[in-house]
């Protein structure tokens, strides 16, 4: 059953109930390890367990449903969408090694070799087949500092003559180079729960969308908080205040006693005052700079999905790759064609 935490929904807050409700879903969907295809509750049961109207309820599914993340079934109700990319055309000529790529899958994991090890050493092998194809991505962000941190994390799986140029969202909204930049490049990736809305964006479908999950240093320092602290969890968006509560409590199931809020809230002083530990959402770093000395505050940051990496990113990458190929004539073929008489 798809997890849902009623307790999230605070109706004391003056955020509307839709729009947390919104958040917490959009980010459950796109954070969290759901299956494809997991149910939905349906929109009477869902409004009866958080206490709140099934108009709401279905407007918010309505909105999941036209941002990719969910899919209505006739009859049946709501479910997490599929993956187009899984979708597996037979009739495509790399499916007839799919025998052999199990059999070195299966080697290298019975070896202790990693996926994405495995991945580097083909790609390096290629590379000394043939010279590299060069892919240009752009990368869309929400703040630059995570950015440029998430850039530097998907190196891993990127060719040495790849280039990554980022952008943010609110610059896509008004057209100019970036917008340019992303019809231009070869891939645009971003956030999986923000693909439909960059697709829109910049109105073309060379977007791919990553799932993030908390880093491991985010991980580690909430588990190390102290079960007696009073914490202070906040965020940047108002529409992502029902996530901050059980994203904490995910990694420190022992701290009980947690306050969310947001960045620009006129209660914002007061309730870090009170606070042992503050935890702010990348965005919000301000917030530091409001903590008292001595009290403990740490951002609340994500990183990319090492199993996205290599099973989304990494495999398309080497698709885009040979199309590129098959497009481009071989450096000696186009060098033999230059050199015929006219």
């Amino acid at each position: 059953m798809f997890p849902i935490d009623a307790s999230s929904i605070d109706k004391s807050l003056p955020v509307p109930v839709g729009t947390q409700l919104h958040g917490l879903l959009s980010y459950t969907l796109a954070f969290g390890d759901m299956v494809y295809g997991t149910k939905l509750p349906s929109v009477r049961q869902l409004a009866a367990e958080l206490g709140i109207a099934p108009m709401t309820v279905s407007q918010v599914y309505q909105q999941l449903r036209d941002a990719g993340l969910i899919e209505m079934r006739q009859g049946l109700g709501a479910f997490t969408a599929r993956d187009p990319r899984l979708a597996v055309d037979d009739r495509q000529p790399i499916n007839a090694l799919r025998g052999d790529i199990e059999a070195i899958v299966s080697r290298a994991e019975a070896l202790g070799v990693s996926t994405m090890e495995l991945v580097s050493m083909i790609n390096a092998q290629a590379q000394l087949r043939r010279p590299s194809v060069g892919l240009s991505m752009v990368f869309v962000c929400i703040f630059e500092g995570p950015g440029r941190d998430y850039v530097e994390q998907i190196r891993p799986v990127l060719a040495a003559n790849d280039s990554v140029q980022l952008v943010t969202l609110e610059s896509l909204r008004q057209p100019g180079a970036e917008v340019d930049a992303c019809r231009a490049a070869d891939l645009v990736i971003t956030f999986v729960h923000r693909e439909a809305e960059v697709r829109t964006l910049i109105e073309t479908d060379n977007v791919l969308g990553l799932r993030l999950i908390p880093s491991q240093r985010t991980r580690q320092n909430l588990a190390g908080l102290d079960p007696r602290s009073r914490v202070a969890a906040v965020t940047h968006f108002q529409e992502y205040i029902a996530i901050m509560r059980p994203s904490v409590r995910e990694f420190a199931p022992h701290v009980s006693d947690i306050r969310v809020t947001w960045s620009s809230s006129p209660d914002l002083q007061e309730i870090i005052a009170g606070c042992d530990a503050v935890i702010y959402a990348s965005g919000a770093d301000h917030v530091a700079d409001l903590v008292r000395p001595n009290v403990r505050c740490f951002e609340y940051r994500h990183a990319p999905d090492p199993g996205a990496l290599e099973n989304t990113l990494a495999p398309h990458l080497a698709l885009l790759r040979q199309r590129r190929i098959a497009r481009e004539p071989e450096p000696e073929a186009a060098a033999i064609e230059g050199m015929a008489p006219a």
